[in-house]
């Protein structure tokens, strides 16, 4: 509504100037910033608005200068939206990429940590990683990394596509150098509004993508990053709609909501002897996404007899992951458990 509101009035032009996002920052994305900004844990110039994660990672890696043969250290388990980047970085300037293979699922929070510490050598230069990763759901210990790359003099860069309004994110603590978002998901803001954390110590280091009007003015932080060119301002109503919302009701009680829920698919998942869980039942580690694994199980039928029942399945393989967020009801996951039982003696 928001979104619809705001688009009726700007294309009617009854708003003054040049209200919309994409050039000189105005009161409408002052506003935006600001309250993201504290919702963060962070300051306005720390906060660029971009149109998902993916732009978020790839304006990072992008502006970084690496040198052929410089370490960048990433997961197995990363988004094609945030592992691309640095992909097509090794490809075209001889960057090295050592992947981090995350247990499955990881038994705690040291076993992880252990690996990074190993990794983590003289030779690396960046660390990139999901703080939740989209294939099994687990939680890094995204604070601990972060603190492990910065006593090395690793710039740390973390894809939180999935946390912004699943965990309760405090960025200061966090202590990354850059962080990615995607409200559209757990926030449930509109597609196509983003957002990217830049530390303000480490803002000079990066060379914006997209150059425009003042592309090279530092005194604009990091709305540098920001200048993308005319874009949809109403877009961002509905992103400042959603995390009024979500502050409304308080992001403790939705992860709170959210793990309740999760919980009950934990469990369904552990009554089917053909499951097999990814996702580690540990506090830390885990938030409201659960992943369990089928493998003696023909996908495609398994898919197809879900999808009689309304119950849509993307991706590939013989991988089950749910989302649980606040509008979750609990007769749904149980109308899910009793279909995916039925669907397993076939």
């Amino acid at each position: 509504r928001a979104v619809a509101e705001h688009l009726f009035t700007s294309e009617a032009f009854n708003e003054p100037d040049y209200p919309w996002w994409g050039y000189g920052e105005n009161e409408h994305i002052r506003e935006v910033r600001e309250e993201l900004a504290r919702f963060l844990g962070v300051s306005r110039d720390e906060i660029a608005l971009v149109r998902n994660a993916t732009e978020a990672m790839n304006t990072v890696c992008n502006g970084l200068d690496l040198n052929r043969g410089d370490v960048v250290v990433t997961t197995d388990q990363e988004h094609p939206g945030g592992l691309c980047c640095w992909q097509q970085k090794e490809a075209r300037f001889g960057i090295r990429l050592r992947y981090v293979k995350l247990p499955l699922p990881p038994a705690s929070k040291e076993q992880i940590l252990e690996l990074f510490d190993r990794a983590l050598t003289p030779d690396v230069r960046v660390v990139s990683f999901s703080h939740i990763t989209t294939t099994t759901g687990l939680v890094l210990p995204a604070r601990e990394i972060c603190a492990m790359a910065r006593e090395r003099g690793i710039l740390s860069v973390v894809d939180g596509a999935h946390a912004i309004g699943q965990l309760p994110l405090n960025l200061r603590e966090i202590g990354c150098d850059f962080y990615g978002t995607s409200p559209h998901k757990w926030l449930l803001a509109p597609k196509g509004t983003g957002v990217l954390f830049l530390r303000e110590a480490v803002q000079d280091r990066l060379w914006v993508n997209i150059a425009s009007g003042e592309w090279n003015n530092k005194a604009l932080k990091a709305y540098r990053f920001s200048n993308l060119g005319t874009c949809n301002l109403s877009l961002l109503k509905g992103l400042l709609a959603a995390l009024r919302f979500h502050q409304q009701i308080g992001p403790e009680r939705i992860f709170a909501r959210q793990r309740q829920l999760a919980r009950l698919v934990y469990e369904g998942f552990q009554r089917l002897p053909r499951a097999k869980l990814l996702t580690p039942d540990h506090p830390e580690l885990w938030g409201a996404m659960t992943t369990a694994e089928f493998a003696e199980v023909e996908a495609e039928r398994l898919r197809r007899t879900l999808l009689e029942h309304r119950i849509r399945v993307g991706g590939g393989g013989a991988r089950l992951r749910l989302s649980t967020h606040i509008f979750t009801q609990p007769a749904e996951i149980a109308t899910f458990f009793s279909v995916l039982s039925r669907a397993l003696k076939l």
